[in-house]
């Protein structure tokens, strides 16, 4: 089977493209950024892109299947949410109509739906989500929790947060989330991929339980290796404008929409994890252990080396007494 990956160097992209490789499937790479890959084809979804172009395009290369994993959590400049989650991806889809190939499988976002008409972000997914379900073709849409693993820019943004000795808490930190690892949801999109018969489904996902921001975070300060902080509950608006803030800062997981998508929550109603996988997912303390957290800055060799120079500066100033002393 040959497989079209479209972000195949994000988080969930590069875990799928080997995911599918390591099924035995033949991968065609699509990003913004040039791949090491034997078949990549350059892909920004925000430049448009006719159908018929995409159609040309797969029924060329021979591609059964597309996987959609292309998005932004902070639109910028050239990246805005109705481009790159809507417009980008249906010009896709409908290329593959055209083209003949048999199965789309799409990467949404939990919240996606009549409820999420008010953030941008999960409006833009939606948009791409219901265009899909009308063409002549096989689907299946993924909305997935919270997901960490290696190249996630939220899970290292959450790892930089715990590692501080003061931990701040937007609210009380009890916001409701199911995070799962990567690795899972790569092999559930390899599984319908590959699943004979037809689709046609929404699927909601998520890890094996929900849990509050608050124990996330502590989660991952003992995934560091780090014991308990001061916690540090912070009022909403307070949160908010360093949300605001923080979109002039060179960062791209810290912005108003992702504050309130996390104020919403990100809980399945009902959670197809352990029926894609055929098994109960991976719990994020055991999920951390297998993908230990990398924070945007590591504060812990930061303070390491400053209690080492505070060190060396007490001993010498211990010396340098100590001979004063013994010279009068």
């Amino acid at each position: 089977m040959k497989v079209l990956v479209c972000g195949s160097t994000g988080c969930i992209g590069a875990a799928v493209v080997h995911a599918l490789r390591a099924r035995g499937n033949k991968v065609v790479e699509a990003s913004r950024r040039p791949g090491a890959a034997r078949e990549h084809w350059p892909l920004d979804f925000s430049s448009p892109v006719s159908p018929q172009h995409w159609a040309a395009r797969l029924r060329g290369a021979q591609v059964d299947t597309v996987v959609n994993c292309v998005g932004i959590l902070v639109p910028s400049r050239g990246q805005r949410f109705e481009r790159v989650h809507a417009q980008g991806p249906i010009e896709l889809f409908r290329g593959a109509a055209l083209a003949g190939v048999r199965r789309v499988i799409q990467v949404s976002a939990l919240g996606v739906g009549p409820e999420g008409l008010d953030s941008d972000y999960l409006r833009s997914k939606l948009l791409a989500d219901d265009l899909l379900a009308t063409l002549p073709l096989d689907w299946a849409v993924l909305r997935p929790s919270l997901v960490y693993g290696p190249r996630s820019a939220s899970a290292a943004l959450f790892a930089t947060l715990a590692s501080l000795p003061v931990v701040s808490l937007p609210g009380r930190g009890a916001q409701r989330l199911q995070p799962l690892h990567v690795y899972e949801l790569a092999e559930a999109i390899a599984r319908l991929v590959e699943q004979p018969g037809p689709l046609r489904v929404v699927h909601e996902v998520g890890g094996p339980e929900a849990i509050s921001y608050r124990e996330m975070l502590a989660t991952y300060r003992i995934a560091l290796g780090l014991g308990q902080p001061l916690w540090l509950p912070v009022p909403m608006p307070l949160m908010k404008l360093a949300a605001r803030v923080a979109c002039v800062l060179p960062q791209k997981a810290f912005s108003p929409e992702t504050l309130r998508l996390l104020e919403r929550g990100s809980v399945p109603s009902v959670n197809a994890l352990p029926a894609l996988l055929g098994r109960a997912p991976t719990a994020l303390a055991q999920g951390l252990r297998i993908s230990p957290p990398e924070p945007l800055i590591d504060l812990r060799g930061s303070f390491a080396r400053a209690a080492s120079l505070l060190q060396k500066l007490t001993i010498g100033v211990l010396a340098v007494l100590l001979w004063i002393s013994h010279t009068r």
